[in-house]
């Protein structure tokens, strides 16, 4: 009798065990087919000497900068209402060239720390009001924005200024930095500023370029230009939290570059992702919905010192960030710069950067109770968000493989 109720038992265990398989499998596969389909696309269309496991060497170096050096030359000329000084006129001469003989290569980021904000300021006297420069031996190829979503983190927004002034003007490019600060509500949301940003340094000035930059992503490399093409770029691709490879191809964060055109063909940003995840991943999307051309620089250059740091309380994870990964072009069109709200609280042309103070809509209700998210991680790298039937699957799996267990 013991032993048929125990049959009995697996028999009803098994059956709900497959039952949940199988919609687990189910709700999975969609996801999986579009990581799949990203996958093959970014593989066939990176361009600019992409490498993801090669280690620098020289051959490699000199090949990305031949390709850059002849897409710049081909790509790269000033807008006539971004002439600087008396270097107008359309004289190619005056052109200030692709790799600068300023470029020193390799940063040694273990050796830098936080200036205070003072002696900075005196190092760069050159800066005008808002953190602008322009070179003044030749016309810049293109005006440049730098957009920094910003709350709580001085010390490494000092630390990478310290190495952003130095670099971009050596690279000779016309730049501004932006910092945008949000002042509430209480959960940051970095899409949104970037798109604040955005809208806020359009009407600053006819800008060929805009680079959106985490303030804890320090560039190693002042060869990895900070300019913009045809193609959306993956400015930060090789970080060193990833051992220098790209974890994953549909991998779109940290650092980033668009042109103006591009970025409005996208509309932006996502302006629903409060809290920590899925911006990235549904900006990947966007640029998947319109068919355009992802580019990676080769990392023997676009390499990354990722800054470490504890969690931020006021970034928790957002636990409904999974929704990024489901393709939604409709969505897209209506999500964006064209749905945007702030409201612009304080502005201040600093020494140092181009200070925006930011309100944002209230976050969503479900940042107010507490919460405790799952994740499903491979090493270091991160795979997929549950959704509530999928982690339901798993536990019904666990209490197989312990019910079982208990049978023998």
């Amino acid at each position: 009798m013991m032993s048929l109720s125990r049959r009995c038992t697996r028999t009803v265990i098994c059956v709900i065990f497959l039952i949940q398989t199988v919609v687990f499998i189910v709700t999975m596969m969609p996801r999986q087919a579009a990581v799949q389909k990203v996958t093959t696309t970014v593989l066939e269309l990176d361009t600019v000497a992409m490498t993801t496991a090669a280690p620098p060497d020289n051959d490699t170096l000199e090949l990305f900068l031949a390709d850059y050096e002849e897409q710049c030359e081909r790509q790269f000329l000033p807008k006539r209402s971004n002439f600087v000084g008396s270097y107008g006129g359309g004289n190619r001469a005056s052109l200030c060239p692709c790799i600068p003989d300023s470029l020193e290569g390799p940063l040694n980021i273990s050796a830098l720390h936080p200036l205070p904000i003072g002696e900075m300021e005196l190092q760069q006297k050159e800066l005008k009001p808002g953190g602008m420069w322009s070179p003044s031996s030749c016309q810049p190829r293109q005006r440049v924005a730098i957009i920094i979503p910003f709350r709580d983190r001085e010390e490494h927004l000092m630390l990478l200024l310290n190495i952003l002034h130095p670099m971009l003007q050596r690279q000779m490019l016309h730049y501004t930095i932006f910092v945008i600060e949000q002042s509430r509500p209480p959960v940051f949301n970095k899409a949104a500023l970037m798109n604040t940003g955005y809208m806020e340094a359009r009407n600053v000035a006819d800008f060929d370029c805009y680079i959106f930059h985490d303030v804890d992503m320090l560039p190693e490399n002042d060869r990895n230009f900070y300019t913009c093409s045809e193609s959306p770029r993956h400015v930060g691709s090789h970080i060193d939290k990833w051992k220098y490879t790209v974890p994953y191809p549909g991998i779109f964060g940290g650092v980033t570059a668009f042109t103006k055109e591009l970025f409005e063909h996208v509309n932006g940003f996502s302006n629903q992702f409060y809290g920590w995840g899925g911006e990235d991943d549904d900006m990947y999307s966007r640029i998947r919905a319109k068919n355009l051309t992802i580019v990676r620089f080769s990392k023997t250059v676009a390499r990354y010192t990722m800054i470490k740091h504890k969690g931020d309380v006021g970034n928790p994870y957002n636990v409904k960030s999974g929704i990024a990964w489901k393709f939604r072009p409709k969505h897209y069109l209506v999500d964006g710069l064209n749905s945007l709200r702030y409201k612009l609280v304080e502005v201040e042309l600093r020494p140092l950067y181009f200070w925006m103070l930011v309100a944002l809509p209230p976050h969503p209700s479900y940042f107010k109770r507490s919460q405790r998210s799952i994740r499903v991680t491979s090493g270091t790298k991160p795979v997929l968000v549950l959704t509530s039937v999928e982690r339901v699957s798993l536990a019904a799996a666990f209490l197989w493989y312990s019910l079982i267990g208990s049978l023998q």
